[in-house]
C-alpha cells in the first residue's frame, strides 16, 4: 500500500507540472499530495522550486519573465512597475536590481518576499494607482499585471526624486522615438493619476522637441 501511495503521488505531481505552468503549493495540497512527496520530487529533480511555494516541472519549461510571473503568483492583484516595466517595454537599457512590484498598501505593508532568486522591491499604492494604465500578460499560466508604456513613463518621471532623472528621461525619449504613443497620451495618463504638476516640465519639453526625435532605425546620411 505504501508503494502504491508513493507511485500515485508521483504520478499526480507529474500530471500537475506537465502543463508548463507555474504552480503554488496549494495546487499540490488540493490534489491530496502530502508535502513529503513533493519534497521527494524536489530531491529527485522531478520538480523545480523557483521561489517560496512556487514550482514548475523543469528549467526547460521556464520562459522569459518567469520572475515576474513568480511575483504575481505570490501576490495576486499587484502590478509590475517602474524599472521592471520599463525593461519589458524596452524603455530602459538597464536590468533593475530587483523586481519593482506594486501592491495595495491597505492590505500589504510588509516587505515582499518570493525567494533568494527573485528579489523584489515593493511599491505601495492604493486606489487608481493600481488601476490606471494596466495591461495583462500571461506568463507560464499566470496573469501578470504590468503598467503599460505610457503609464511606465509617467511613473518614472513622477518618482524621479527617488530614482533620479535619467530613467524617466530615457523612457520618455524611447517612448516617443519608438512610437509607443503620443505626448497627449502621456498627459492623459498623468491626469488620470492626478500627477500632472509632477511631470509637466518634462511633457512640455517633449511637446517642443518631439518632432526632432529620430524614428527607429534612423541613420544620418542614409
Amino acid at each position: 500500500m505504501r508503494n502504491d501511495a508513493r507511485q500515485q503521488a508521483k504520478d499526480a505531481i507529474a500530471a500537475i507540472v506537465a502543463d508548463g505552468r507555474l504552480h503554488a503549493s496549494a495546487d499540490f495540497t488540493s490534489a491530496g499530495i502530502h508535502p513529503t512527496y513533493l519534497a521527494k520530487a524536489l530531491a529527485d529533480e522531478r520538480v523545480v522550486q523557483y521561489g517560496r511555494g512556487i514550482y514548475f516541472g523543469s528549467w526547460e519549461q521556464a520562459t522569459e519573465h518567469v520572475d515576474l510571473a513568480a511575483v504575481s503568483l505570490s501576490y495576486p492583484g499587484g502590478v509590475v512597475c517602474l524599472g521592471s516595466a520599463a525593461q519589458v517595454h524596452n524603455l530602459s537599457n538597464e536590468d533593475p536590481p530587483a523586481i519593482f512590484y506594486a501592491v495595495d498598501r491597505t492590505k500589504i505593508r510588509r516587505q515582499l518576499k518570493v525567494g533568494p532568486s527573485v528579489p523584489v522591491q515593493g511599491v505601495y499604492w492604493t486606489g487608481r494607482d493600481l488601476e490606471v494604465g494596466i495591461e495583462v500578460r500571461t506568463v507560464m499560466g499566470v496573469d501578470v499585471r504590468i503598467t503599460d508604456p505610457a503609464r511606465t513613463v509617467v511613473d518614472l518621471l513622477r518618482y524621479r526624486k527617488k530614482l533620479g532623472d535619467e530613467p524617466g528621461t530615457k523612457a520618455l525619449t524611447d517612448f516617443l522615438r519608438d512610437r509607443h504613443g503620443t505626448v497627449r497620451l502621456l498627459w492623459r495618463t498623468a491626469e488620470e493619476l492626478g500627477c500632472t504638476s509632477q511631470v509637466e516640465p518634462f511633457l512640455r519639453l517633449a511637446e517642443e522637441v518631439v518632432e526632432a526625435i529620430p524614428p527607429p532605425g534612423y541613420a544620418p546620411g542614409a
